[in-house]
């Protein structure tokens, strides 16, 4: 059972407030003619997973009381063996009540979307995932990372509640479309790496949640691309058709390799080199075959820069 917490406002009287909102409520219903409309759909559109880095209390904490930087998310849900939650049996806390707009996507793109705290809810599970950044020297435009990063498995008793809230969510939200649950570091990879590379997106796929590919169309584009590698202009307009935000420039900079880092983390998590690798085209071709084929045929399709002052474009490995 969902457990809903709410936050009280000291110096108010819970019944003069319920008095007055029922007082309201019937002057409202005694006014209104209701004639609804059926040009509309819902708020919610996206479902992002996110992991904590925190135990339970701090991450209860961090999200539900003021802060000079404020955030909040609609779920949370506890990692078992944490010494910081006291109840015998684990339980998904809401947070925020879906219809309002939990403070969790921050600076965020994803299909052409921004903002998405508004389209969006947001869970949050329990993950002490820890980074530790190197003592040596590197210079600011190295493609060598700065940190190396842990990741603890997510417990089965943990993803049988992150199963049952995504079959919730997308009964109440059926317009919620596969590539459409995504995780913190698809929507915002420049900064974040939640969930990581052990948060099992294809068991979720395969019980009705989310994306993936098929193997067999991932075998056909390897072989494509091994013997006739794609331009990193291609892979880049494809990675935004798919949803994430980046420009096909050519270029191997530092925004491509994250974004590049938050695919394979989602569809890839053995090969998380940040390169356009030909296994990663493979898949990341596959998903467009599958998901927006309309698109396939202008994205494998490979162009020669009509500037000749223009950088040639990178290929991949």
């Amino acid at each position: 059972m969902t457990k809903h917490l709410f936050r009280h406002y000291p110096g108010r009287s819970s019944t003069g407030l319920l008095i007055l909102a029922f007082l309201l409520q019937s002057c409202a219903s005694e006014s209104l003619i209701h004639s609804t409309s059926e040009n509309f759909n819902s708020r919610v559109g996206i479902i992002v997973i996110h992991h904590t880095s925190d135990d339970f209390a701090d991450s209860l904490r961090v999200l539900t009381k003021p802060s000079s930087y404020p955030v909040s998310s609609h779920y949370l849900i506890p990692e078992p063996g944490d010494a910081s939650y006291t109840n015998k049996k684990l339980e998904i806390y809401q947070l925020v009540p879906e219809s309002g707009r939990a403070w969790h996507a921050g600076k965020s793109y994803w299909g052409g979307r921004t903002a998405l705290n508004d389209q969006s809810i947001g869970i949050e599970i329990v993950n002490q995932t820890y980074c530790r950044r190197g003592s040596a020297n590197i210079a600011p435009d190295s493609s060598e990372n700065t940190r190396i990063c842990f990741y603890p498995d997510f417990p089965e008793s943990q993803m049988v509640l992150v199963i049952k809230l995504l079959q919730e969510l997308v009964d109440r939200y059926p317009e919620i479309k596969a590539v459409n649950i995504v995780g913190h570091s698809d929507i915002a990879p420049d900064r974040k790496i939640d969930p990581g590379p052990r948060f099992p997106w294809q068991r979720l796929y395969r019980l009705g949640y989310g994306a993936w590919f098929d193997d067999e169309t991932v075998v056909r584009y390897w072989d494509q691309f091994k013997s006739a590698p794609l331009p990193l202009r291609n892979i880049q307009r494809a990675l935004n058709v798919y949803g994430y935000g980046i420009d096909a420039t050519g270029e191997l900079d530092e925004h491509t390799r994250n974004v590049l880092r938050a695919f394979q983390m989602h569809f890839r998590p053995s090969q998380v080199s940040s390169e356009p690798t030909a296994e990663t085209a493979a898949i990341l071709y596959a998903l467009i075959e599958k998901y927006f084929p309309d698109q396939l045929e202008e994205l494998l399709r490979v162009e020669t820069p009509s500037d000749e002052l223009a950088p040639e474009p990178a290929t991949i490995s």
